[in-house]
């Protein structure tokens, strides 16, 4: 019996590449209700709020899950020998070409706790300087300038619509004042 009351019986993958599993689980819920529910593994991510004077750093990048350009933080999958910080300076680096002397940890966020399994590591880096290593072959991402008052209200506007994105900058705000 987990901490939250569910049964699980057993486990399949039913689909797996490099960036995700998909999971079936037999379970028997809180209630005693049998059932199946699905599980989506990723490895654990970073995301990532760069802040440079009144200004905050986002990236602009194609998801093909929803078919949008979508503005966010910088964020990423953790390498196998990465923690979260080290995950956070990597994509720093490859998503902004920024390197930051210091950095704060924000906590943590789940994107979609009732079937991703682990949560997003938020990071606030400052004292940023260039350090640009190589984007991933797939990624065609723009960085944006913004200031943290406007990504505040864009996100309050829907301008800004990714949950993480979201609330790694209220609790950036939130750290630097």
């Amino acid at each position: 019996m987990s901490g939250a009351g569910y049964g699980r019986r057993s486990k399949r993958t039913v689909y797996e590449n490099p960036w995700l599993r998909f999971e079936a689980h037999d379970i028997v819920h809180p209630t005693g209700v049998p059932g199946e529910h699905g599980v989506v593994v990723t490895p654990p991510a970073s995301a990532v709020i760069l802040v440079d004077g009144e200004d905050v750093l986002l990236v602009r990048q194609p998801r093909f899950a929803i078919d949008a350009i979508v503005l966010e933080a910088i964020k990423g999958g953790r390498a196998e020998d990465e923690d979260a910080l080290g995950c956070a300076i990597r994509e720093s680096r490859e998503e902004a070409g920024i390197a930051a002397a210091r950095w704060d940890a924000l906590g943590i966020a789940y994107e979609i706790p009732s079937i991703v399994a682990h949560p997003v590591a938020l990071f606030l880096g400052r004292e940023l300087t260039p350090a640009p290593l190589p984007q991933e072959a797939t990624e065609r991402i723009e960085l944006v300038r913004l200031p943290l008052r406007d990504a505040l209200a864009a996100c309050a506007e829907g301008r800004i619509d990714d949950a993480v994105t979201a609330l790694a900058l209220l609790r950036a705000e939130r750290a630097l004042r």
